[in-house]
């Protein structure tokens, strides 16, 4: 009777064993679905452009329809905001995770849209680079838009392939915004670490820089 009532015991136990290390195996498994996406963007590649969007981003700068766009096809991240009671401040904000310089790292564009409660607003972006996880800002100065209902002054586009460039279309206003002056068209290019213009040209007169694009 003692042998049969160990026996009970040494069974419970091997089992309540078991279902433990089952317990733990499903934790690790949760812990991992959950944060183990998070490290992604900081995980090194070997095939350049590591994102879904790659084949977005080698199409990217195209007009679409005939409408100008600025290369960045699909945000990784996007937000609205509320503007004041004037209608002035930050109205959205939107990332996009690439690897611009081909060193196996996503760095980071980000594109914010700034109304100044008038028909006028313009955008700004920021170019970051990724050494190993820490983001350094090198983006150029007077990297924004300028633009209104009628026209725009300044605009940029992002080509990607097949290296990286940012084309910089802009003119000088005159006696009023929608009044034509000669537009410049400014290329940007790596050198070294930072981003330089490269290369400038004398376009023609017109009202809206989308146009040459």
């Amino acid at each position: 009777m003692f042998l049969k009532i160990n026996n009970n015991e040494e069974n419970g136990s091997v089992t309540l064993i078991v279902l433990l290390i089952i317990m733990l195996l499903v934790i690790v498994g949760l812990v991992y679905m959950l944060f183990g996406s998070r490290t992604q963007k900081l995980t090194p590649s070997t095939g350049g452009i590591d994102s879904p969007n790659q084949t977005l981003y080698e199409e990217g700068g195209k007009k679409t329809n005939g409408v100008f766009n600025d290369g960045l096809i699909k945000p990784d991240f996007s937000e609205e905001y509320s503007l004041n009671e004037f209608g002035e401040g930050i109205a959205s904000k939107e990332i996009f995770d690439i690897d611009i310089n081909n060193d196996g790292y996503k760095d980071r564009i980000t594109k914010t849209k700034i109304e100044n409660g008038t028909a006028h607003f313009h955008y700004e972006y920021k170019i970051e680079i990724n050494k190993n996880g820490s983001f350094f800002d090198i983006t150029p100065e007077d990297f924004i838009t300028s633009e209104g209902a009628e026209c725009a002054l300044q605009k940029l586009k992002f080509i990607f392939k097949p290296e990286f460039r940012v084309i910089k279309i802009s003119r000088d206003w005159k006696e009023s915004w929608i009044t034509p002056t000669q537009a410049e068209k400014t290329t940007f290019a790596f050198s070294g670490n930072e981003i330089k213009p490269i290369r400038t040209q004398k376009m023609q007169p017109v009202c809206d820089v989308s146009e040459l694009f």
